[in-house]
């Protein structure tokens, strides 16, 4: 939201049977968008020293489910998964997410994940460190 009044919600989504190969952006990326407004996740988030990518709080994320999902060879780590500290990510899924021959940067083979509530399923691999 380019307002503090703004709101916004994502629930209910799916994503299942997806081959995802030589992504050269971040392959799964669930969170707030990267944008040039003031306030906005930095689009050199965050590789460029000082950018940053705020979470709004106004923004719900809940019962999102990533269903035999394949990344193989990502230029960069797996992927993003960012909530808010006040308001986390609710109810996030994976099952059968498996990504081979990730990127070194910038988390080498894990996720950037915080502020989620989520669950493994499936063989997941590799299992994001802020789910259950």
């Amino acid at each position: 939201p380019g307002n503090a009044k703004d709101t916004g919600e994502i629930t209910d989504v799916t994503y299942e049977n997806i081959l995802i190969d030589h992504a050269t952006q971040w392959a799964i990326w669930i969170g707030p968008q990267q944008a040039i407004y003031g306030g906005a996740c930095s689009l050199a988030w965050p590789y460029l020293p000082g950018s940053k990518c705020p979470v709004p709080s106004e923004i719900t994320w809940s019962n999102i489910l990533l269903r035999n999902i394949t990344v193989r060879h990502p230029s960069t780590s797996p992927g993003v998964i960012l909530g808010n500290a006040t308001n986390p990510i609710k109810n996030l899924v994976f099952d059968n997410v498996k990504v081979t021959n990730a990127g070194l940067l910038p988390w080498g083979n894990s996720y950037k994940c915080e502020n989620a509530l989520g669950q493994a399923t499936g063989g997941t691999d590799p299992v994001p460190s802020c789910f259950k």
